[in-house]
């Protein structure tokens, strides 16, 4: 009797063996885990941090040659959450020369121009990228009469998020440099 039970154990794990299957890729990796939905924020939750794309280089938009407009898609976090969120309050960016952005705790104070965008504004411009909800706006040289003529032609960007009750300003990590080049180069 224990040698039956030996030998249909035996037979029982070799039937177990020959059952396995292995799922490959036409690399022969593994595939990729099944994508799971992104858990938002909780909504107690504030925002802390602010992220900004924008396109490879600002657009000409009157046909002269000159750059005067850059794409801007902004993403507000509630750190350590990895989704992004919407959030009342306004938008502020700002370009500098180089080197004379400063910081959170010591702006610049000559800005080249400045842009801000009311409460009614950023939720005007909300909107929702792969990554999730995001604010897409334009900022323009010519906004308040300005002209697509900078005195030079990298600027250092920075960006603050202001929310409406009152909070802390979130302040995007850094400066990003933007290229407004001229004609011919």
């Amino acid at each position: 009797m224990t040698r039956m039970r030996f030998v249909f154990a035996g037979a029982l794990c070799m039937a177990m063996i020959g059952c396995q299957q292995t799922i490959t890729t036409s690399d022969g990796t593994a595939p990729a885990p099944k994508p799971t939905a992104p858990v938002p924020a909780p909504r107690t939750a504030r925002p802390n941090a602010l992220a900004i794309t924008f396109a490879p280089k600002p657009a000409d938009t009157d046909g002269n040659l000159l750059p005067d407009t850059l794409q801007v898609t902004a993403y507000l976090f509630s750190r350590p959450h990895p989704t992004p969120m919407f959030e009342d309050g306004t938008m502020h960016f700002a370009i500098y020369k180089i080197g004379d952005a400063g910081n959170p705790e010591r702006p610049g104070t000559d800005p080249l121009r400045q842009w801000s965008f009311s409460v009614e504004q950023v939720r005007a411009i909300r909107s929702t990228s792969l990554a999730g909800p995001c604010h897409e706006l334009s900022l323009s040289l010519f906004d308040k009469g300005g002209s697509d003529v900078l005195p030079v032609e990298s600027v250092d960007l920075v960006a603050w998020f202001l929310p409406s009750d009152g909070g802390d300003p979130v302040w995007m990590r850094g400066v990003r440099g933007v290229q407004f080049p001229k004609p011919g180069r």
